[in-house]
């Protein structure tokens, strides 16, 4: 291979490796934008066909507007929250330049109605470069679990339904509904 071919290699490496950094950096301002109630900026991520759902399908909003009004209404529930993300996968799509998909383990710790709620969910994100940059196409919230923070420590990871969500109690998305945890305990019980 010539200098010519290395250097597009090369310049085709670093252009993934920061368009994966600048989606990275689209997750953590997102957290910090909830959390400063700063619904302009939230706006500003999602692209305007944008779609954001619940993973058991009880919240879904499309369009960017539905996306801000479903935050403004939300959010007025809430006191101080706290979203922080941990680990987050990103595939960039080989065949359409511009487009990747992610998901995003994170936790979210809001107060409400007197308690800390806490929740342990995973994000399934679309994502699309429009207008310069990053932006979520979709964004899909799959929780492990959404509870008082003191009955998670006394034992709420050990019940069935682990999601108590605006007075509804229900089970969560997670891990349950994955086809790997069905095939482990259709194996081992």
């Amino acid at each position: 291979m010539g200098a010519t071919g290395a250097d597009d290699d090369l310049s085709e490496r670093i252009a993934r490796l920061e368009a994966k950094e600048e989606i990275r950096d689209l997750v953590t301002r997102y957290g910090m934008a909830v959390d400063d109630r700063d619904l302009d900026a939230v706006a500003d991520m999602f692209t305007a066909d944008a779609v954001f759902r619940h993973g058991d399908g009880a919240v879904v909003n499309e369009g960017r507007q539905a996306i801000v009004e479903f935050y403004a209404d939300r959010l007025s529930a809430f006191g101080a929250t706290y979203h922080y993300p941990h680990s987050h996968l990103v595939e960039l799509d080989p065949d359409r330049a511009g487009e990747a998909t992610g998901m995003v383990n994170a936790h979210a710790e809001m107060g409400i109605g007197g308690r800390t709620m806490i929740t342990g969910l995973r994000y399934g994100d679309q994502y699309r470069r429009e207008g310069g940059k990053w932006r979520f196409a979709a964004r899909s919230i799959a929780m492990v679990y959404y509870m008082d923070m003191a009955e998670l420590a006394d034992g709420g990871l050990c019940e069935q339904d682990r999601k108590r969500y605006f007075g509804e109690i229900s089970r969560a998305e997670l891990p349950e509904s994955q086809a790997t945890w069905k095939r482990f305990f259709a194996a081992h019980h």
